[in-house]
């Protein structure tokens, strides 16, 4: 059980280009991950290098030391999966109502505790049977030879009906039980194993990103800026064997036969039930003399009812007879029951050592260190900024597949399972942008802006044979702002797809930022993923920056009912910075 619950997921296709459009920096994830246009100084290099000479016309110095940036992506609804295990009244829960011992006292008996086993009651309902055969002879032998029936033979005749009755429903209680806990663990088995279905190709991650060094130099002219950033993600997929369900469904087929016997045994019961109860019945129709008149048509007719009776009484005794084989044969064929998993009243559930579900997990890490350049252009009496960030890119990519029951060796030595199953490529790519500003519009000033990412499209093989493909990203931006506020939109132009796990992305982001004399700053803002259904995010943050240096915190989910908040953080994450700004 432990191993399998390790089984939380992701990956994606063996092959992927580009990589999600996403910053490490507070402002643009709480404005809805937008930034072509609206980017802090010192996050240029996230969004559009550009930007480095435009914003140099309000600041002259910008730093973040640190960004840390913490991602969830549950697409698939790997924990809501999981939910079916652990929610009140879930597949754990379920295993609790699971009284194994409650089965097998019914069945097998406990010595200590004086509880008699099915064959036990079986046997003195055998003897109930003799006896009571024994009391309806002797009265029809009063018919017989003295024409009517002395109190004494109806009361034994009674007596041991009622013997009989007791036992009855002593084994109809011990079958009643083996049927409801046989039947209660069929279902429980039936739950897990689509509970553990479910999980089939789900993907999950989490992601890691870190700005730990970014400054940005504005200058006349020519503006410079540095920095270094990381982004880490791992997660891991089950894909599960069918051959692991064919095992459980052997012991399926076992609890299923076990239920139909307890099933039978009940109906057996009924039937033997039924018969004593119609002899108790026919016991209360013995014809009384006095009912009958003193004549000698009186007499004929009081005898030859009493001799129906007897023969009718006897009749029951035959059905009485063939209700207690009934019972023997279906009570034997309980105790004796014998399937795959299911012996002498026990399960002997399959063990994880003979499954072949497997699990793969991914570990990617691109580190960057970048160099920005931007400065100020004139075209045709059209000023405009460009920018450019040629950059060395160090991309670590861990991959490993093995059986869930391989996992606990598979992880003995974790050094060398990450050096023997590790990617390490180190190459160099350019990110380039164009920033222009519009003055004096609706009372502050328009900015639109275009950028692409890793302008050089690389393709690198890793250890496992898979081919991993890096692409240009193309975003377009516009934002209006004034002194107090700023009003973002980005809109994602190619189809971004995962680096081996995740979604494909194409975000469209909206943002708002009020801005207090730069000492307080409160941001909001919504993204959607156009590439998937059902992706909204909702994001909010705050800064708080006293002459220029402070902290910057955000956070983003989706926006649901807290109640179900396996599907709020599907998509979410925070993002905490410190920063300076002059």
């Amino acid at each position: 059980m432990k191993k399998t619950l390790i089984a939380l997921s992701v990956i994606a296709a063996s092959t992927a280009q580009a990589t999600p459009f996403t910053g490490n920096d507070a402002k643009s994830n709480a404005m809805g991950n937008t930034g072509v246009a609206s980017a802090a100084l010192s996050s240029v290099h996230s969004f559009n290098p550009a930007l480095l000479s435009v914003l140099g016309r309000e600041s002259s110095f910008a730093m973040t030391l640190p960004s840390f940036r913490f991602s969830i992506d549950d697409s698939d609804g790997v924990i809501t999966s999981g939910k079916a295990f652990t929610d009140d009244g879930g597949t754990i829960d379920q295993f609790e109502t699971i009284d194994a011992d409650a089965f097998s006292v019914a069945v097998f008996g406990d010595t200590d505790a004086g509880i008699a086993s099915m064959e036990e009651v079986l046997t003195d309902i055998g003897q109930n049977v003799t006896d009571l055969e024994a009391a309806i002879q002797a009265v029809n032998d009063d018919i017989d030879n003295d024409g009517e029936v002395s109190q004494a033979n109806l009361n034994e005749l009674n007596a041991q009906s009622g013997n009989l009755t007791t036992n009855t429903s002593t084994l109809d209680g011990k079958t009643n039980t083996a049927n409801n806990e046989a039947t209660n663990l069929d279902r429980v088995v039936q739950n897990t194993k689509r509970d553990f279905q479910d999980f089939d190709e789900k993907a999950f991650s989490l992601g890691l990103g870190a700005d730990f060094i970014s400054v940005a130099v504005p200058r006349e002219g020519y503006s410079f800026g540095v920095n270094i950033t990381n982004n880490t993600t791992i997660g891991a997929k089950v894909f599960m064997n069918d051959n692991d369900f064919n095992e459980i469904d052997l012991l399926l087929d076992d609890l299923t036969g076990l239920t139909n016997q307890s099933t039978e045994l009940s109906g057996s019961m009924v039937n033997l039930s039924g018969a004593n109860q119609a002899i108790t019945d026919h016991i209360g129709t013995l014809p009384d003399q006095s009912d009958y008149s003193n004549d000698a048509a009186g007499a004929q007719q009081y005898e030859d009812d009493l001799q129906a009776w007897g023969t009718e009484l006897q009749n029951l005794t035959t059905d009485l007879n063939t209700a207690q084989n009934e019972v023997n044969t279906e009570q034997d064929a309980l105790v004796n029951y014998d399937g795959t998993y299911y012996s002498n009243g026990e399960v002997d559930a399959p063990t994880l050592d003979n499954f072949e579900s497997e699990m793969e997990i991914i570990g990617a890490s691109v580190t960057e260190f970048g160099v920005t350049i931007a400065r100020d252009f004139e075209y045709m009496g059209e000023s405009f900024s460009a920018g450019v960030t040629p950059k060395l890119v160090s991309l670590n990519i861990f991959e490993k597949r093995f059986t869930i029951e391989e996992a606990e060796d598979e992880f003995g030595d974790t050094a060398t399972l990450i050096e023997e199953n590790s990617t390490n490529v180190i190459t160099a790519n350019v990110d380039i942008g164009v920033a222009k500003n519009w003055p004096d519009v609706l009372n502050g000033q328009v900015r639109g802006g275009l950028v692409i990412k890793d302008l050089i499209p690389q393709t690198f093989e890793t250890t496992s044979g898979a081919d991993v493909s890096i692409g240009p990203k193309m975003r377009i931006g516009g934002a209006h702002m004034t002194r107090w506020t700023t009003l973002a939109a980005d809109l994602d132009i190619t189809e971004n797809q995962p680096l081996k796990y995740g979604v494909p992305t194409r975000y469209l982001g909206l943002g708002a930022e009020f801005n207090a004399y730069n000492w307080f700053k409160l941001r909001g803002g919504y993204r959607n993923n156009l590439s998937v259904e059902d992706s909204h995010v909702i994001s909010a943050g705050f800064g708080f920056t006293p002459w220029g240096v402070g902290l910057d915190l955000t956070g983003w989910f989706k926006p649901k009912s807290f109640d179900d908040w396996d599907e709020v953080i599907q998509d979410a994450g925070m993002v905490a910075q410190f920063s300076m700004e002059f």
